[in-house]
């Protein structure tokens, strides 16, 4: 009963939170009217989330003659995420971090070459978005790899691999760690910002030349991971020319790689659209690709096919939405660890 009782509550104050971040300000008897919650409900929740500082007083609403009601604001300020995402940009390795509130607004951003990749090496930007920032509620980290838990199973950077990573941030800094794929971000936020609502399946494929290719699957507006997250890792994949061995140079070689790539995956997943990142693409190539994999599929099956130069916005608008998502719903996790703190 305890149990039941606690996660109703949570569950109500979930639904203020997002009829509040939604609306930016409400009256007591509009979040009542909004959540069908009782004004009572709504008063005990809002008693809390004010004393927490997640929400806060916005002054009275215009009132038509009668005793004006107070407006309540959500507090966007009230935690900070720590981002931090990396990809390759002139045959090395770059590497952003982040500071944004809870409406997604950056407060900070620092970025950086980094040569050697290992557990510590993102240490000197979080300690001082830390040090900037005293309610830091989440990490999350965007890198060419998989995790499973306290496991990285795969990752381009090989010093990352393990279980010293994750574990060692974690105690670092206190706080929750996400830890995403690069191209199931970019893919995410690719969908998030460019797909019209109901678009059932979107794939995403990125090129770094310096690594495999790598896919992400985005199915029903929620990123497709596969047994043990290795859904798009496509280094062993069966392609016409080994990808080391890819000249990205030659223009007709890359567009046969592609299009039989295209044509395997149209078949097995059938994505509304593929989105293609590389340095490498030239103006014609999606129309090249659109053509050539159509023919190759008969007619049965329309690709679309768009090559992006927007990578670094797709990928940071993937990882602010997957860790705005994420610290939403560890919030009461962490207001109850605060309390028993």
């Amino acid at each position: 009963m305890k149990a039941d009782t606690r996660l109703m509550k949570q569950l109500n104050k979930s639904t203020l939170r997002n009829i509040l971040s939604q609306k930016r300000t409400a009256t007591k008897p509009e979040l009542a009217k909004y959540s069908g919650l009782s004004v009572v409900t709504v008063n005990a929740l809002l008693s809390e989330m004010l004393y927490s500082g997640e929400v806060q007083e916005g002054g009275n609403a215009p009132s038509g003659g009668g005793r004006p009601s107070m407006q309540y604001r959500y507090n966007y300020d009230y935690r900070t995420v720590a981002v931090v995402y990396g990809h390759q940009l002139e045959g090395r390795s770059y590497i952003h971090t982040l500071a944004v509130n809870l409406d997604g607004k950056k407060l900070w951003e620092r970025q950086e070459y980094m040569e050697e990749i290992g557990p510590e090496s993102f240490d000197s930007a979080l300690d001082e978005v830390f040090a900037a920032f005293g309610n830091i509620g989440l990490i999350a980290f965007g890198l060419p790899g998989e995790a499973i838990c306290n496991e990285v199973i795969i990752n381009d950077f090989k010093g990352l691999e393990g279980r010293v990573f994750l574990p060692r941030i974690r105690e670092r800094y206190q706080v929750p760690v996400l830890f995403e794929n690069d191209i199931n971000a970019m893919t995410y936020g690719y969908y998030q910002s460019k797909c019209a609502e109901g678009e059932a399946c979107v794939a995403g494929i990125y090129f770094p030349r310096s690594f495999f290719p790598g896919a992400g699957l985005v199915l029903n507006g929620s990123i497709y991971y596969g047994a043990s997250h290795f859904a798009g890792e496509m280094g062993a994949m069966y392609t016409p020319v080994p990808w080391d061995k890819l000249d990205y140079f030659d223009e007709e070689q890359v567009l046969h790689q592609l299009e039989e790539v295209l044509v395997s995956y149209s078949c097995i997943a059938a994505p509304s659209r593929f989105v293609l990142y590389g340095d490498f693409f030239t103006a014609d190539m999606s129309r090249l690709l659109e053509q050539r994999v159509g023919s190759r599929l008969g007619g049965s099956f329309r690709v679309r096919v768009e090559t992006s130069e927007k990578l670094e916005e797709d990928y940071e608008t993937g990882m602010i939405s997957l860790a705005l998502k994420r610290i939403v719903e560890d919030m009461d996790a962490l207001q109850d660890r605060e309390v028993k703190l």
